[in-house]
């Protein structure tokens, strides 16, 4: 049973994921765009490339696919800042997709098997660190671990395994989480678990 403390950020975390929610939702602001140099080039494509990711309004799928999942809404926007840096379009070196990075192969283990949709990207992702929630018994720091490293080698290190890139991904998510909510990273439990253990 949660602590009255707890519960307390818990319930505080949901109201911020709701609050973000209802910001995504205002009409956007029209602003100038940029000018892109004659003739187009490599700059032109990056400018072109981050205005076509701004576009796509995922704002409020964000919060309400987390919140499907069980998931805390701050949580989830933490991992997509650390992951993709909010852009639907990023591409790792890897193959990871979208916003929450999902790799193709995890995609379809979570039954949607078309990663590059940003709106199927988001839904994977958010499937996979519930299972993983789960499966590590809400130990938000071992889900993490294991979102990055894959849930064998959380389980072969017996915690986070001590790759960099694993170590500086979980400190990034929660830095990311502590200020959005200026909460720790710990308290984002998952909320239900009705998400069935595929590892």
């Amino acid at each position: 049973m949660l602590e009255t403390r707890q519960r307390g950020a818990v319930w505080l975390s949901f109201g911020v994921g709701a609050a973000l929610s209802a910001l995504l939702q205002l009409p956007a602001v029209e602003r100038p765009g940029p000018v892109l140099p004659a003739g187009g080039g490599p700059a032109a494509t990056a400018l072109e490339t981050t205005s076509a990711a701004q576009n796509i309004p995922l704002g409020t799928s964000i919060a309400s696919t987390a919140m499907r999942h069980g998931l805390d809404p701050a949580l989830v926007l933490a991992v997509i800042g650390a992951e993709s840096g909010h852009d639907p379009l990023a591409v790792s070196p890897k193959g990871a997709i979208g916003l929450m990075q999902i790799l193709p192969e995890t995609a379809a283990l979570m039954g949607l098997p078309e990663p590059a949709d940003p709106a199927n990207s988001l839904e994977a992702g958010c499937r996979y660190l519930a299972a993983l929630l789960d499966i590590f018994g809400g130990d938000v720091e071992l889900a993490l671990a294991a979102y990055n490293a894959g849930p064998g080698a959380v389980r072969r290190w017996g915690g986070v395994p001590p790759y960099r890139e694993t170590t500086t991904f979980v400190r990034r998510v929660a830095a990311n989480y502590r200020d959005i909510t200026g909460l720790d990273v710990s308290i984002a439990t998952r909320y239900t678990s009705d998400a069935s253990a595929v590892f």
